[in-house]
């Protein structure tokens, strides 16, 4: 088992190169709208925005912080013992809840949300730091059964532990972002849309008004 499958899964390549697709996907759509919409250079400000950046920093920031924590106090801890205890699976679901929560808020109420392009960059980002700290993992010295003694070993691993679930949850939170930026640029472009003809017909009956009067 290697560092990647242990820390993200028994699917984490496949995670991975899922993960990659729907953000190409995620951006081709987010360029196309805003070419269609032309605002493809606009950093456009969020529906809602004072309420949004409230929830970003009040729920979103401090659940980020949760997971760091408890993900990298859960990777200490399981990192030197074969079988989970209640102490470790209390840390598990604390560190689950967070991330969930942090990623839906910090995706959907983040300045991420305001353009596709930063929240490229935030998945770029994210997935550039897994890796080194991959590595590092890597180095540390795990006995025959994958355990780790030296407490340094332990301490190291459950900072890796907490950074990459940090990370991870940087991409997870990018690709929640462009989402929200494609569904809010979708519902803009709809809307104005539908006003542009009643603004034509409305500037239409107006003009042939004004050339009626003339005409009379």
């Amino acid at each position: 088992m290697t560092p990647l499958n242990a820390i993200l899964g028994n699917h984490a390549s496949v995670i991975l190169i899922l993960a990659v697709v729907g953000v190409a996907l995620l951006a081709g759509s987010a360029a196309m709208l805003d070419f269609m919409s032309g605002t493809s250079r606009i950093l456009a400000p969020l529906l809602f925005e004072r309420r949004r950046l409230m929830a970003f920093v009040f729920m979103g920031l401090p659940a980020a912080f949760v997971v760091l924590l408890a993900g990298g106090t859960l990777g200490a801890l399981q990192s030197g013992v074969a079988e989970a205890g209640s102490g470790t699976r209390s840390w598990l679901w604390l560190a689950n809840g967070a991330f969930v929560a942090g990623v839906v808020v910090c995706g959907i109420c983040s300045p991420l949300a305001r353009h596709w392009g930063l929240g490229l960059m935030g998945f770029a980002a994210g997935l550039g730091a897994i890796f080194p700290l991959l590595a590092i993992i890597s180095a540390l010295n795990f006995d025959e059964a994958g355990l780790l003694r030296a407490t340094a070993d332990r301490a190291v691993f459950g900072v890796a532990v907490g950074l990459i679930l940090t990370a991870a949850g940087l991409c997870a939170t990018s690709i929640v972002a462009m989402a929200a930026y494609i569904i809010e640029r979708t519902v803009l472009l709809l809307d104005s849309r539908h006003h542009v003809p009643l603004a034509l017909t409305a500037g239409d009956t107006h003009a042939a008004a004004t050339q009626n009067g003339r005409t009379m």
